[in-house]
């Protein structure tokens, strides 16, 4: 029945076109105050979707002149999460004109959509009309402010300030922990331009690693698990002058709700021993020690890897590691996702292979190195575990 619903409503939106052709000289379009042009044609039931709702939609994109130049009719309906960022600010308001079922013709000017930015089929600085059909529209969690009511707020680093709404237990958060994290951010207006919560899933941060913005990542030193807190973060230690995509607007505060769910200490890392074991060197200069063959066939090119690895400079000093994070990376083998040094290792090994690669400069990052961790002209060492392997 909901494939039925998806065509259906999707033959709608085609016929609206007569509506868009004329669009300038059409008197039921309607204008909102940021210059969004739109008409809907035809009304759903239900509630209208918010910041954190995923929907389903059908759509036909067209320039002005009413060229076509992208359609989801042979592609299948899209879906996405409302208030993440994900689409031009054209669609985020227009899509919160029309309940489920409902189809909306919206004539988007350049500042809503793409600017001066020039894309395929589409000019720089272009108005643009799309058709859309709000297929469907999955409510996100119900979101509650944390209260702050009878609770002091504190003064942190560099003008942070924050509330513990609950302590949590254990040790407080140390540098390259992994901390799960349910998170909200609100506007000052007390809007939500993004959450965890709505999606239904905690992020994994590691603590003080730069992942998330200055005034979340010096939060996060205050937390211990099940901590949940409010951080007051201010322009600087959030998005600045540049904004968040069209989240969060320029030189704005935030508010962040944050609930540890969390946290776990970094493994314990250290280079493999390789003393006494054979040092194998290939024509490239590439050099290997064997630690586990592994099982199976040898992988080869674009295949698709799941890789533990760790990375170390000559010294023995540790730069990068999956282990420590908890995470391991996924990627198709021989197509340049990685250095030439791991591609080339990759293909001597198999499933459940454990080897040492040590990579010269040359098939490492070479002369540009890998600012900041990777100098330039560095040799580096390896170890790789392959987890899994998709032939």
């Amino acid at each position: 029945m909901l494939t039925i619903r998806f065509v259906v409503i999707a033959l709608l939106v085609l016929v609206q076109t007569s509506y868009s052709q004329n669009w300038v000289h059409d008197s039921l379009y309607k204008t909102t105050p940021s210059g969004l042009k739109y008409l809907i044609t035809r009304q759903g039931k239900g509630d209208y979707p918010k910041n954190g709702d995923r929907v389903w939609v059908h759509y036909i994109a067209k320039n002005i002149n009413d060229s076509v130049y992208d359609s989801s009719q042979d592609k299948g309906p899209l879906d996405f999460y409302l208030g993440q960022g994900q689409l031009i600010k054209g669609w985020e308001e227009g899509l919160r004109l029309i309940k489920p079922g409902g189809a909306i013709i919206l004539v988007v000017p350049p500042q809503l959509a793409y600017g001066s930015e020039v894309r395929p089929g589409i000019q720089s600085n272009s108005t643009l009309v799309f058709e859309i059909a709000l297929l469907q529209v999955n409510k996100g969690l119900p979101i509650e402010p944390f209260s702050t009511e009878g609770k002091t707020i504190e003064k942190g680093k560099k003008k942070l300030k924050y509330v513990i709404i609950e302590p949590g237990s254990g040790s407080l958060a140390q540098f390259g922990d992994n901390a799960y994290i349910h998170y909200t951010g609100y506007l000052p207006d007390g809007s939500i331009f993004d959450s965890s919560v709505k999606k239904g899933d905690a992020v994994r941060i590691t603590v003080g690693s730069k992942q998330v913005i200055e005034g979340w990542d010096l939060g996060l030193f205050l937390m211990k698990k099940g901590t949940k807190i409010k951080l007051y973060i201010p322009p600087k230690l959030a998005y600045g002058n540049e904004g968040y995509k069209n989240l969060v607007p320029e030189n704005s505060p935030i508010i962040l709700d944050l609930e540890m769910v969390d946290l776990i200490p970094p493994a314990p890392i250290a280079k493999w021993n390789s003393d006494g074991k054979q040092i194998i060197e290939t024509p490239s200069g590439l050099k290997y020690v064997i630690f586990d063959p592994g099982e199976g066939n040898l992988i080869l090119p674009d295949n698709i890897v799941t890789v533990h690895y760790s990375g170390y400079f000559v010294d023995g000093k540790l730069f990068d590691s999956s282990v420590k994070r908890l995470e391991p990376i996924r990627f198709p083998v021989g197509t340049g996702s990685v250095i030439d040094g791991w591609d080339e290792g990759l293909q001597l090994m198999r499933k459940g292979s454990k080897f040492q690669l040590i990579i010269p400069s040359d098939l490492g990052y070479g002369a540009a190195g890998a600012p900041p961790q990777i100098p330039p002209d560095t040799d580096l060492i390896f170890d790789i575990e392959i987890l899994d392997v998709i032939q």
